[in-house]
């Protein structure tokens, strides 16, 4: 049994696996802790985990921006005892310090963790966590591209307000990517496969389209969460018969994101796609002649979102 919930964490990620090992024990993954104003969420999330009498073996911090890690931060400022057994994240020794305020805060985040006698473990390539029958493979990044992006100076832009939502899904999946990433923290995200009784999990934080299709290894996948909360700038079109998912999940709140576009590409590449999502933000995109695609599009609203049972 493998269960994936969807919090909605503002325009953030937290994300939480929920497994049975081989020894029959309950385990939880939390990935991401969303924006600081859902901190007060976060420590609920854990809190119900610990009176479950479960615990929370570990919590990966895929990316360094404060939508990923603001909600663990916000409770570890306010000393917060956090009943976590590990943090995997890419920690301070392996970035050059005050380099720009993402980087202060994974820094301040890495110190605080430590403070509370809180392991932590990085989250590089090469890097394998295997738990009780589940194993975690970190594909990127790689301690090259740490010290070099991080020793640069590098800003984050919001994406805009949507400007492609007055557009159908067909006229959508025919224009062609013109976008890409340039973010340098967002490439640094950790991209990690979940492998639990032969089924995949693909876990991508805020990565680059490019590094996404370079590192992974297999190409078919039961989930795959996607970069940047939906935004077209972390696809391309070289996915396109190289990664094969039927099913998606996009963290957001539907504020600033996702663009319409990723879901149109993503049907016209597969036929059929499910897509997860904490809240209905897909209703503000649906115009008059979306319908014969809708019948395609399958939408699906809920924190309780997956479950992989042993059976399937």
């Amino acid at each position: 049994m493998l269960q994936v919930f969807n919090y909605n964490a503002g325009r953030g990620d937290c994300i939480r696996l929920r497994y049975a090992g081989i020894s029959g024990v309950l385990h939880n993954i939390l990935i991401d802790s969303g924006v600081s104003r859902f901190g007060l969420e976060f420590e609920f999330i854990c809190q119900k985990i610990i009176s479950d009498h479960e615990k929370i073996d570990a919590v990966l911090i895929a990316h360094v921006d404060l939508d990923h890690l603001g909600g663990l931060l916000y409770n570890l400022r306010n000393k917060t005892t956090m009943c976590m057994e590990e943090v995997w994240m890419n920690h301070g020794r392996l970035m050059r310090k005050n380099t720009d305020l993402a980087v202060k805060h994974n820094d301040e985040l890495y110190t605080r963790l430590k403070e509370q006698n809180i392991p932590v473990k990085a989250a590089t390539t090469g890097t394998t966590y295997e738990l009780d029958g589940a194993v975690f493979k970190i594909l990127w990044p790689n301690k090259e591209i740490l010290c070099n992006l991080f020793g640069e100076s590098s800003s984050d832009v919001l994406l805009k307000k949507h400007s492609d939502y007055g557009y159908s899904f067909d006229e959508l999946m025919e224009m062609p990517i013109k976008r890409s990433d340039t973010s340098l923290s967002n490439r640094a995200s950790v991209i990690m496969e979940v492998d639990y009784k032969g089924q995949k999990i693909l876990f991508t934080g805020d990565a680059w389209a490019g590094d996404i299709l370079q590192v992974v290894e297999n190409k078919t996948y039961d989930l795959i969460k996607l970069p940047h909360h939906g935004s077209i700038r972390n696809i391309s079109e070289e996915w396109r018969g190289q990664i094969m998912c039927k099913n998606y999940m996009i963290c957001t709140d539907g504020i600033s994101h996702p663009d319409k576009q990723t879901i149109a590409k993503l049907l016209k590449w597969n036929d059929e796609i499910t897509v997860y999502g904490s809240t209905d933000w897909w209703k503000c995109m649906l115009i008059a002649g979306d319908e014969e695609k809708m019948e395609k599009i399958h939408f699906v609203r809920g924190e309780y979102l997956w479950k992989l049972s042993d059976g399937k």
